[in-house]
């Protein structure tokens, strides 16, 4: 496991309610800045066919094909299963 992820488990035993909820909201943000900042650069180069990865429903990261970019989703194709799956969530595979 990540050390760091030590600390913060540690740190929030500690925190008020107040630094807590400050915490989560700094979390929040930088999470959809860096979903935002993936949705830029993803949109441009992603299209139908190419392979990508996602965080699903259970975090596990799972591995799919793009069927189809729409605006601001795509449909990946994980087995027999259609994802619809927002373009900033999605990673080009390795």
């Amino acid at each position: 496991m990540n050390g760091f992820l030590e600390v913060l488990r540690t740190a929030r035993l500690t925190m008020s309610d107040d630094e807590l909820s400050e915490a989560v909201q700094l979390l929040n943000n930088e999470k959809n800045t860096r979903r935002e900042r993936a949705f830029k650069v993803n949109k441009g180069s992603m299209k139908a066919g190419d392979t990508v990865s996602f965080i699903n429903n259970d975090g596990d990261r799972v591995l799919g094909e793009v069927k189809k970019v729409k605006q601001k989703k795509a449909i990946v194709v994980v087995g027999n299963v259609n994802w619809d799956v927002p373009i900033g969530m999605l990673s080009a595979a390795r």
